[in-house]
């Protein structure tokens, strides 16, 4: 059953005077070039910041406490994610070392005549095991299996973040994989509500290290 339409009226009216509008919070994202996604970032900032609110509002503690953080942590998380990850793979995706994030190292087998790999057999044996011949070559991985900590460093080493943001933002993202039940029973409550905190607070450095790192980067590299 939905609220009265009182109770709807004053609750939007307490969260509206706390946050700016949509659009406020699009232009915070106005360096991201995809449209879509810059819209999904707002979408995204703002729904974490209405929900934080009427969790506030009702100060919620205990178990709602532990679910504000919950999805504090996971939101916060997933934008950070999102823009590195464009900026990387769609502003960036010439840079070596954005390409070196999707390069491994690996064996492949050298195909050689019968005749050789009989004699190879014979001159090559160790512990009783044959040994095939190979050469070191380098593969690519996809790009949406590259680990949040390897973009962080990335972006770091580009000059994108410091290395402050970079350590807090991998902190963050760590704690989002580890979000489960018997994680949150081992951890203490203050350090979940400090760590949902600066996951919000640290939304304003990195959109402002962004801003006026990425068209010096951009130019540089052009």
């Amino acid at each position: 059953m939905a609220f009265t339409d009182e109770t709807i009226t004053a609750i939007k009216s307490y969260i509206d005077a706390h946050l700016g509008g949509w659009d406020w919070h699009k232009k915070r994202f106005d360096f991201i070039s995809d449209e879509t996604l810059q819209s999904r970032l707002a979408d995204e900032f703002i729904s974490t910041r209405y929900i934080y609110k009427i969790l506030e509002g009702m100060n919620a503690d205990e178990w709602l406490l532990r679910a504000q953080i919950r999805l504090q942590v996971l939101a916060y998380a997933s934008i950070y994610e999102a823009v590195l990850h464009h900026i990387l793979f769609t502003e960036m995706s010439s840079n070596k070392h954005v390409q070196a994030l999707t390069e491994f190292e690996t064996k492949k087998e050298i195909s050689i005549p019968q005749n050789q790999i009989i004699t190879l057999a014979k001159a090559l044996k160790h512990d009783e095991k044959d040994i095939i011949p190979t050469y070191k070559s380098i593969a690519k991985t996809d790009i949406t299996k590259v680990r949040f900590d390897k973009k962080a460093e990335c972006a770091e080493r580009l000059g994108l973040i410091d290395a402050k943001l970079k350590d807090e933002l991998i902190e963050l993202y760590e704690a989002r994989n580890a979000i489960h039940i018997h994680a949150e029973i081992k951890k203490n409550l203050d350090y979940q509500l400090d760590l949902s905190k600066r996951a919000y607070m640290r939304m304003e450095p990195f959109v402002m290290q962004i801003k006026e790192n990425l068209p010096k980067i951009l130019a540089n590299q052009n």
